[in-house]
């Protein structure tokens, strides 16, 4: 499963069917267990878990995934008793994706015949049915798998600011999978912001998916004498480097979420 497309083919869908925000943590909650788990088509998730990685209280976590199950999101069943519940993340891409493909041609010449003698066996499957799945296992071929990520706790764990965690888990993904940034450089990242705000005092913090998407996590790379973080002034790439004024400070919060 491609994480980011995923998550991309998740927002598109939100545009014409809107989610309740419970039922939109307890998806990506239910994205971050399936990624740490390798893309495994099944995995467990304990209710105590979900809790944690959602926000949501444990009532609220079977509303929403209740919801999610029957808008398609995801399929799970109960194993009774204290057992944690098995899920499975249902493809949002791959689903876009048989949609968008034609599941009949239409015949360029009519039968001029009517057809006198009827069959004497119905057929058992459909014609269109083969091509269906032939159409599912191309499509699926088609979408590249991504490496798990791995580290997105640990940089939202360093990070002084808990805000617009999908947003901010996005932003990291991408990155991620471009190539243009490892793991353990936007954790370190994370840790020397955090370092900077608490030793500078300063007011302002720029929310986790600004600090990724305006490249500001660039600046937060180096460190300096006695290991001490530095701002690396690195101007590489686009939007990175800019100075943020104005409004763009509009999206920042006051330190340690006070």
């Amino acid at each position: 499963m491609n994480y980011i497309a995923e998550i991309k083919a998740f927002y598109d869908r939100l545009e014409l069917n809107p989610l309740p925000s419970p039922a939109i943590a307890l998806w990506h909650a239910l994205m971050s267990i399936a990624n740490k788990t390798g893309w495994q088509q099944e995995f467990t998730a304990a209710v105590s878990i979900l809790v944690l990685k959602s926000g949501l209280n444990a009532q609220a976590i079977k509303r929403a995934r209740n919801r999610l199950e029957q808008d398609g999101f995801i399929t799970w069943r109960s194993r009774g008793g204290n057992q944690s519940a098995i899920y499975q993340i249902n493809s949002l891409v791959v689903q876009n994706s048989i949609k968008n493909v034609p599941q009949s041609e239409p015949q360029s010449e009519p039968q001029s015949v009517p057809q006198s003698v009827p069959q004497s066996e119905p057929q058992s499957v459909p014609i269109n049915k083969h091509k269906h799945k032939r159409n599912e296992t191309e499509t699926k071929k088609d979408i590249p798998p991504v490496s798990p990520v791995l580290r997105f706790e640990d940089f939202l764990l360093a990070y002084p600011s808990k805000q617009r965690r999908y947003l901010a888990e996005a932003a990291y993904c991408s990155l991620v999978a471009s190539g243009a940034v490892t793991e353990d450089e936007l954790v370190l990242a994370a840790e020397n912001y955090a370092a900077y705000i608490k030793d500078s005092g300063s007011n302002k913090i720029y929310l986790p998916n600004n600090f990724l998407e305006k490249c500001v996590f660039k600046d937060y790379l180096g460190t300096g004498q006695q290991g001490m973080p530095v701002k690396t002034g690195s101007d590489q790439g686009p939007g990175c480097g800019e100075e943020l004024v104005g409004d763009d400070w509009m999206d920042c919060e006051t330190p340690w979420g006070r």
